[in-house]
């Protein structure tokens, strides 16, 4: 969020206005900060003029900091830090605050704008801190609503049906696809989906306006219905979302948080994680015809944010916060349910499990909410065992197999695979051994190793000629410049005038202390280009039953273009042992100099962000090694330039 320069120059100018207006009413300007952080919108306000600033804090390390810094910048002597919620001080002569304050300086937003409880605080400081005709920075904020089309985007809240090799169809429940599905927002860079991926189904409509200058002005419920003219035809799949803020007393300076191509300033558009984008789903995919009308439904409470869509002719009814009441929302996360209705994984698998399969085979999957063993059951296997050890997950796998009938043909195991015996098999010898692999407790791909132990458990009970699928899993590694991800990581120094390497330190020493060096992240969603070749590290081969032992396996990437390295992205690649087909969980088409990668967008990849991003040129040299530890099953990373 510091690393935000478009948002900490509006910031700034609005402070200054709001200062220089309330100076010109012949009064003393009183500020209150709430939620200081680090002290940086206090000292904006003394250094634009202000007579006197308090200053809360509740988390007591930031407070302590925000306290160095602002001595350190010199505004000691007109800040008053309080390390307190805003809804703990008290005003009066022997209060926190002498007096109310005038103007209102805060951010206490989030992607969804009021999941950080701005209603809540801007509506006790207005009653209890603020004089009446005080002036508030931000001023106000409007929320907009977009509704798409789109088949890519609707499988991150419903399966769609799966076609199996001419063999037939395995179809969700029907209480799956009729389900809204997860009450939380889905939040993403809406920009970096494909435009070719959605189709707009109206312009973006102003659904709420929230006014944080007065007080009693904001509502902690309500409902709005808007009548929308459809663009296309299509369906309303999803609903997208943002808003923006009116920064200053007289309405000139806007910050918005608009995707690409509704933004206001397209050629310059400012990278944001701390806001992003939302999604939210209707309960109820609705068919438009172009020029059809139909209706938008909004509604807000005093933390949340959810909408649906009516057509024309339908009433719209007082709507409640979506539940999910089928347990799939709650069970699969939105990007498994994306990578469970990829056609062309699944379509894989299809291909090598047909080569595979025959009326005699018995299979196990091993897997958290895992389709491969009606995929299997479909192909004509004679049995299959669908191990689940997730109680969650394996509801809906249950789901999916009586209502596509296959009960006598898949046999649910509710255990860990270590405790799975003869009898459980029905006394029967396993020929095929798959999974995707896929667990719900995996942070980074290769956590998925935990398949490997899975086949050494399972190994028993194998017959003699037994296939594993994949065959190995391997672990890959590109130094990168990321366009903008780097600034989660890298330090602030000076912002708008100010030294904050107080709080850099502070940010250094908490991260030796409890990050690792490779964290999971979802790349699509992260511009960046490759600066160096990729590599193999090591290598897993799951047909391979013995106990993995400990290694350290070394690898150079060579930069072989200009360019400023920040970080490097790890993932896995899975060979499945057939005409040289691999699925991977990395770039999803050959990796290109210059060129943004196109990564996969099911799956988080692995990143190690440089604490310093660097300027480099070809033949630097950025050595990667990997530590296995064979009693933890873990892999430590450790990066040198």
């Amino acid at each position: 969020m510091l690393h935000d320069a478009e948002r900490n120059e509006k910031y700034y100018a609005a402070i200054r206005q709001a200062v220089l207006l309330l100076h010109s009413r012949g009064k003393k300007v009183n500020v209150l900060d709430i939620g200081t952080g680090t002290g940086l919108l206090s000292m904006m306000a003394v250094r634009a003029g202000a007579d006197k600033v308090t200053a809360c804090e509740a988390f007591k390390p930031m407070a302590q900091c925000a306290g160095e810094i602002i001595k350190k910048n010199g505004c000691e002597e007109k800040i008053t830090l309080i390390p307190k919620r805003s809804t703990e001080l008290t005003v009066g002569p022997d209060g926190d605050m002498t007096e109310r304050a005038n103007l209102l300086v805060t951010e206490v937003f989030d992607t969804e704008l009021i999941g950080e409880g701005a209603i809540g605080t801007y509506t006790h400081a207005h009653a209890q801190l603020l004089e009446d005709d005080c002036i508030v920075v931000p001023g106000s904020s409007t929320v907009y609503a977009q509704p798409v089309h789109s088949s890519f985007i609707s499988k991150w809240n419903q399966i769609p049906p799966v076609s199996v090799a001419n063999t037939g169809v395995i179809s969700p429940p029907p209480e799956f696809t009729r389900c809204g599905g997860a009450p939380s927002l889905h939040d993403l860079q809406l920009s970096q989906i494909p435009s070719n991926l959605f189709t707009v189904l109206s312009e973006p409509h102003e659904v709420f306006w929230f006014d944080f200058s007065k007080k009693n002005a904001l509502k902690s419920h309500e409902q709005s219905e808007t009548r929308l003219t459809s663009l296309a035809d299509g369906q309303v799949d999803a609903i997208f979302m943002w808003w923006d803020l009116v920064m200053d007393p007289k309405g000139e300076i806007t910050l918005s948080c608009a995707p690409q191509w509704v933004h206001p300033d397209k050629k310059k558009l400012p990278w944001r994680d701390h806001w992003m984008q939302a999604i939210y789903y209707p309960s109820v995919s609705l068919p438009v015809r172009q020029n059809e009308t139909f209706h938008l439904v909004s509604c807000h409470d005093e933390y949340s944010l959810w909408f649906d869509v009516f057509g024309s002719r339908q009433s719209a009814p007082v709507l409640e916060h979506p539940v999910c009441t089928c347990g799939l929302h709650v069970a699969i996360s939105r990007t498994r349910l994306g990578m469970m209705g990829d056609d062309r994984r699944m379509e894989t698998w299809c291909k090598i499990l047909k080569k595979h399969i025959t009326d005699s085979s018995v299979c196990v999957s091993v897997g958290d909410g895992c389709l491969l063993p009606l995929l299997a059951a479909k192909l004509g296997a004679k049995q299959v065992f669908a191990v689940e050890r997730n109680i969650s997950t394996s509801r809906v796998v249950s789901a999916f197999i009586h209502h596509n009938g296959l009960e006598k043909r898949v046999k649910l195991l509710r255990k860990p695979v270590e405790d799975i015996t003869e009898d459980d098999l029905d006394g029967l010898k396993i020929d095929l051994v798959m999974s995707e692999p896929y667990f719900t407790s995996s942070l980074v791909p290769w956590h998925n190793l935990y398949y490997h132990y899975a086949v050494g458990h399972l190994a028993p009970l194998m017959s003699s000629s037994v296939t594993v699928l994949p065959v190995s899993m391997t672990i890959k590694a590109v130094g990168m410049q990321f366009s903008d991800l780097w600034k989660i990581r890298a330090p602030v120094g000076n912002c708008e005038g100010f030294d904050l390497h107080i709080f850099d330190q502070l940010i250094q020493n908490s991260r030796q202390v409890s990050d690792v060096s490779v964290e999971p992240q979802p790349l699509w969603e992260y511009p960046g280009k490759p600066l160096t070749q990729e590599r193999e590290i090591i290598s897993f081969d799951f047909t391979n039953n013995s106990r993995i032992a400990s290694e350290e396996k070394t690898v150079t990437l060579t930069v072989n273009s200009d360019g400023t390295l920040n970080g490097v992205a790890l993932w896995t690649e899975y060979d499945m042992g057939e005409d040289s087909v691999k699925i991977s969980t990395g770039p999803t088409s050959d990796l290109v100099a210059n060129e943004f990668v196109r990564w996969d967008c099911h799956t988080r990849q692995g990143v190690h962000l440089l604490p310093q991003p660097k300027h480099v040129r070809p033949g630097v040299e950025l050595t990667t090694t990997l530590s296995f530890n064979e009693n933890t099953g873990d892999c430590a990373f450790t990066f040198h330039l």
